[in-house]
């Protein structure tokens, strides 16, 4: 029996490749419907057998229309406008349109008995930590920026609707995601930017000395866990997904250097306030859900992912 997935966000990076795991045989019970703005690009998504809603979050009513129509049985959030770098005043529009209508979302999904599925971040609600001991799901949410602080601010509200109405939810907090499909010339995605630095001949930007560490999750390995997750009928839980590895920006740069035929150079400058020091996520609870999870490691993740665009070259 098949049911209904609505992607709030579908088209982008981990979008899209998500949808593109619901499809294959084994996960073919979804009939997958996505809800993007007017003016986004779809080009991830074309050729897809998925159905394409163009409005905005902050429309209720569209949403609602969607929704009830269409019969959604799980709703999946993916809109952020933010990075870790945004000001006060991104963040106050972030609230107005992101935040304030999730929680309106919440609300119709908790009334309606929908699953809500949100994907916030690992590497920004925790905040801070000087040591590499890595974070458990149940450690305090400290952010240090306010991308960190907005995406605390939504799983607060969903657990405060799981508490008051009875919303069911499943909280993901990913690490880094990177590989095929990510935009290589954007702000966000220190080894997407740093390929599309490569390929384009120019040096990669580093902030600080390089020796800040990051857990990343290879795309491929994300899209089979968020598929698995679905179909484990897991509900009510947070989960950190990652590698439990944690790698510095300076080994990266070096895999980079190894794997890539063209000069790899790079210049260093200032920290920002905005960045941790160290970022490693604990997976031992994912773990006991998958029992048999499949991890990337970092090196054989880089150099697919750095073949894959070459060949697009």
């Amino acid at each position: 029996m098949s049911q209904n997935i609505l992607f709030i966000g579908g088209a982008g990076f981990i979008g899209s490749n998500l949808i593109q795991e619901l499809l294959k045989s084994q996960f073919n019970i979804w009939d997958i419907h996505v809800v993007e703005t007017p003016l986004a690009n779809l080009s991830r998504l074309e050729g897809l057998k998925i159905h394409i809603h163009k409005g905005f979050l902050s429309d209720f009513n569209f949403l609602e229309s969607i929704i009830k129509s269409r019969r959604i049985t799980t709703v999946v959030h993916l809109v952020s406008t933010m990075v870790p770098g945004c000001s006060y005043e991104e963040f106050k529009l972030e609230f107005e349109n992101v935040v304030f209508p999730t929680i309106r979302l919440m609300q119709l999904c908790s009334q309606l008995n929908i699953k809500f599925v949100y994907f916030s971040s690992g590497g920004t609600v925790y905040g801070e930590r000087k040591t590499t001991v890595p974070f458990v799901e149940s450690d305090p949410k400290e952010p240090i920026s306010y991308y960190g602080l907005s995406k605390t601010t939504i799983e607060e509200s969903i657990l405060f609707e799981s508490r008051t109405s009875g919303l069911q939810y499943l909280i993901l907090r990913p690490s880094n995601p990177y590989g095929k499909g990510q935009y290589l010339y954007g702000r966000q995605g220190l080894i997407a930017v740093s390929l599309g630095r490569i390929f384009s001949g120019q040096p990669i930007t580093v902030w600080g000395d390089g020796s800040s560490i990051r857990d990343y999750i290879y795309i491929d390995d994300l899209r089979v866990i968020f598929c698995r997750l679905l179909d484990s009928g897991i509900t009510n839980e947070t989960l950190n997904i990652g590698s439990g590895q944690g790698s510095s920006v300076n080994d990266i740069i070096k895999i980079l250097q190894e794997t890539a035929e063209e000069n790899v150079t790079v210049d260093y400058v200032s920290s920002r306030s905005s960045d941790v020091s160290n970022m490693i996520l604990d997976i031992s609870r994912l773990r006991n859900v998958i029992h048999d999870l499949h991890i990337t490691s970092i090196r054989e993740g880089i150099m697919s992912f750095y073949q894959i665009e070459k060949n697009r070259i």
